[in-house]
């Protein structure tokens, strides 16, 4: 038995929701969808995502016949400019209007900017992207950033375009070595293009997923000599990183290797060592504004059986500890970590493919998964974090939270490496302490194998690929998160005891509110 005490009046951080926030790569195309509408209307239903980030803004990309990119710059024979903002200005009404804020990433470069001076190679392909690369004239991109910005301040206004984040470019680590100092001088021209229609938008990045790129990009901007001023250094109001659990290119190796919290921890770490080097930095926000259990989004579990963790409950649980675990970095190390950005959508729904493995938030016939579910779980948190007697990053942990309306606790058993789910089950007391005598309604949700749990109750109904119109209605009531118990408590001394028992990887959210 393990004993779980939560403080309910000991206050740890306010619950800025930082792990409500999504990224596609195909979300210019998706979101116009009914796929991508239903997404979007579920998270505004739940106060599961307050930002969403995405690729290929300016550029124009395709995917088959469908349009990934802005496509927002043309010239004439003279070689002017031709500036279409329209369809992208839709796309971000969308999100504005069911209160999302658009991550704009100001990449990759339309054709008309897209020269000879090099390409990275996709990965796991032999394409070459010249397009991911610096613009073959400057002044024209510059001209094409204010440009697109000051279209934004005149569709949405400068107060709403304030609270959004533009970001240089998406992971320009992939650059060679040898035109990183390119990269340095787009973001100068990136920072003085943005701020020039307005001082007070947010700019930052670089959105890159390895460390020596990061040492080598934050020494810019705090000890280089800036391409646009020509003085020391370069404003930066959030620094912008990525991690995964795993590689999706080792999911053919043996031993099979495994994504773990811990190593997000252990980036973290390191990053948050690095900046402390600059003391201009210590109160820069940091953005980990993509995130995944597994890379290579597009791989599926015919493919990859093991990809099946990205079906299950066990995205859920990961994403619940590695929100513990953040928030304890932001408690014991003062880290302003204020975003944890899942980097999936509705891709899934989108291309008709049903529980397929990919990273993404729902599958087809809008079926949530679980993780979906467990974004909507953490939105039911209350204003306030509060402490408690357990450490994160172990394989049990608890998050709590309290205000005037009542306190929550999330009580979870996960360890990554049993996926199968064989560690036996565990039994917990849990004790509110500190609570305001009186009567409460208590109500407890699970997650595990039997509880608001569309993939396994697929795989009980037979996993069929085309489930018959009764088998979509009980789907559609296993991802409408009802409690397993329900009661009216009366609290006395201020305390009050419930015991648990979790099977392995498994939550428990207990509500208690105030009558």
């Amino acid at each position: 038995m393990t004993d779980i005490s939560i403080f309910v009046d000991k206050f740890k951080s306010k619950n800025d929701q930082f792990w409500a926030a999504s990224g596609s790569d195909e979300l210019y195309a998706v979101i116009n969808s009914p796929e991508g509408e239903f997404l979007i209307n579920r998270m505004h239903q739940h106060n599961s995502c307050r930002f969403v980030r995405n690729h290929y803004t300016l550029s124009r990309e395709t995917l088959g016949n469908l349009r990934l990119g802005g496509d927002v710059y043309s010239e004439d024979e003279n070689g002017n400019p031709i500036y279409d903002f329209f369809w992208i200005n839709n796309v971000y009404r969308k999100l504005v209007e069911k209160g999302i804020k658009p991550i704009v990433e100001l990449d990759f470069l339309p054709d008309a900017l897209t020269g000879d001076n090099g390409h990275i190679t996709q990965e796991g392909t032999d394409e070459q992207l010249t397009n991911h690369f610096y613009p073959n004239n400057w002044k024209k991109w510059s001209a094409l950033l204010k440009a697109f910005i000051q279209n934004l301040a005149d569709e949405f206004g400068i107060d709403e375009i304030r609270t959004w984040y533009f970001e240089v470019w998406n992971e320009p680590d992939n650059w060679k070595i040898e035109s990183w100092e390119m990269f340095f001088k787009l973001y100068d021209v990136f920072v003085d293009a943005v701020t020039d229609i307005d001082e007070k938008l947010r700019v930052g990045g670089p959105g890159c997923f390895r460390q020596h790129f990061m040492y080598a990009f934050l020494n810019h901007v705090v000890n280089g000599t800036n391409y646009v001023t020509g003085k020391k250094g370069s404003r930066i109001d959030f620094i912008s990183f990525h991690i995964y659990g795993m590689s999706g290119g080792w999911l053919n190796e043996y031993p099979l290797l495994l994504p773990t919290v811990q190593r997000f921890s252990q980036e973290l770490a390191w990053i948050k060592r690095m900046i402390d080097f600059y003391p201009q930095l210590k109160s820069t926000e940091f953005l980990l504004d993509e995130w995944g259990v597994v890379s290579n989004y597009e791989r599926s579990v015919k493919e990859y059986p093991y990809l099946e963790i990205r079906n299950s409950e066990y995205s859920a649980l990961f994403l619940i500890k590695l929100v513990d675990t953040i928030l304890d970095h932001r408690y014991r190390y003062d880290f302003p970590i204020s975003m944890l950005l899942y980097w999936g959508f509705a891709n899934e729904d989108f291309f008709g493919k049903l529980f397929n493995g990919n990273r993404s938030l729902t599958t087809k016939y809008n079926l949530c998964k679980p993780i979906q579910t467990a974004h909507e779980l953490l939105s039911l948190f209350g204003k306030n974090f509060v402490l408690t007697n357990l450490t994160a990053g172990n394989d049990e942990g608890v998050i709590a939270a309290s205000d005037e309306n009542g306190t929550q606790a999330l009580v979870y058993f996960f360890n990554e490496f049993d996926p199968k789910r064989t560690i036996p089950s565990r039994d917990y007391t849990v004790r509110f302490i500190g609570l305001t005598d009186g009567n409460y309604k208590l109500s407890v949700h699970s997650m595990d194998d039997t509880h608001n749990n569309t993939y396994r109750l697929w795989q009980r109904l037979g996993s069929p690929e085309f489930p018959t119109k009764k088998q979509l209605q009980m789907l559609y009531e296993e991802q409408e998160l009802s409690p397993e118990y329900e009661a009216q408590i009366s609290v006395q001394n201020g305390v009050f005891e419930y015991s648990i028992t979790l099977t392995s990887v498994s939550l428990k959210f207990i509500s208690l509110r105030k009558l």
